[in-house]
């Protein structure tokens, strides 16, 4: 007797002819009645009464459909608990992170992780931040690393990997450019080069600016080392993480902290409804201690 076996039987009784079930299941008639016939000659009992046109159970056809019935549903939810435990002792493990690897040092807590677990395979994927939450939310990565202010705590729980805050980028030509802080209202009348809409960080400056009851003047829009040449120029100000300038080096800009300050943390955010297998455990216990 098979699982494939009582499944046909079940479709049979539940589509009352035997041409119903083959169609359902996708198996010719007479196939679909040599199993029947095969599970009956097991069984040593007569499931159907073959005297009617329809499917009519026998009295031990009507037994042991309910039989059928509990073991099937038994070998589905075993299967479903097989993955949940597979899912929780998963030696694999792939974290979702922003392009930020090399201003917060990434790469060197990957390349650590990996050296004190070996046995964890590691997969790290570049993702812009309007395909970070969906990517999770649909269970394609099992961790992501990006900016604090992107997640939902109802939803996320969070884990500090590095501080930031928000500065003013200004050309060293510009009249503010001397400045030890600026406030909003310092710069309500500039001329801002903000980064793609679709970061966060361009959120971030928008939400801010409305706060402040900024309409802000934004020129364009544009990726972070195109921003900086420009500034340089003193086509414009912007509004950019503080450690973007410890990659991008450039003559002419002076970056000046916001008051009152804004920060920017990094952290490791796992979804609350993502199971916690053994990899994802390893890392995050790893995380911890580096932050403490």
């Amino acid at each position: 007797m098979t699982f494939e076996q009582l499944s046909y039987f079940i479709a049979i009784v539940e589509n009352d002819t035997f041409f119903d079930a083959a169609c359902e299941m996708n198996i010719s008639q007479s196939s679909l009645s040599k199993q029947i016939m095969k599970l009956e000659k097991e069984l040593d009992l007569t499931l159907f009464d073959r005297t009617t046109r329809s499917a009519t159970l026998t009295q031990a056809g009507e037994f042991f459909y309910n039989e059928a019935k509990q073991l099937i549903e038994h070998y589905k939810l075993t299967l479903e608990n097989i993955q949940i435990f597979k899912s929780l002792h998963e030696n694999k493990l792939h974290i979702a992170v922003l392009p930020i690897q090399t201003q917060y040092n990434l790469n060197a807590l990957f390349n650590s992780f990996r050296k004190e677990n070996p046995d964890i395979e590691l997969q790290i994927t570049e993702v812009e931040d309007d395909r970070l939450i969906e990517g999770i939310s649909k269970n394609e990565y099992d961790l992501i690393i990006a900016r604090e202010t992107m997640f939902d705590k109802s939803q996320f729980t969070t884990y500090q990997l590095a501080k930031d805050e928000l500065i003013a980028a200004i050309s060293s030509e510009h009249k503010l450019s001397q400045r030890d802080k600026l406030t909003f209202d310092d710069i309500k009348n500039e001329n801002f080069i903000l980064m793609n809409p679709y970061t966060s960080i361009y959120q971030l400056c928008i939400n801010k600016l409305k706060e402040n009851n900024i309409d802000a003047n934004i020129i364009r829009t544009a990726r972070t080392e195109s921003i900086i040449g420009s500034v340089a120029i003193n086509e414009g100000i912007s509004l950019l993480p503080k450690s973007n300038f410890e990659v991008f080096h450039q003559k002419n800009i002076n970056t000046i902290s916001l008051e009152p300050q804004i920060a920017l943390s990094v952290v490791l955010a796992k979804h609350k409804k993502t199971a916690s297998n053994i990899a994802i455990k390893e890392f995050i216990k790893f995380v911890d201690k580096i932050a403490n």
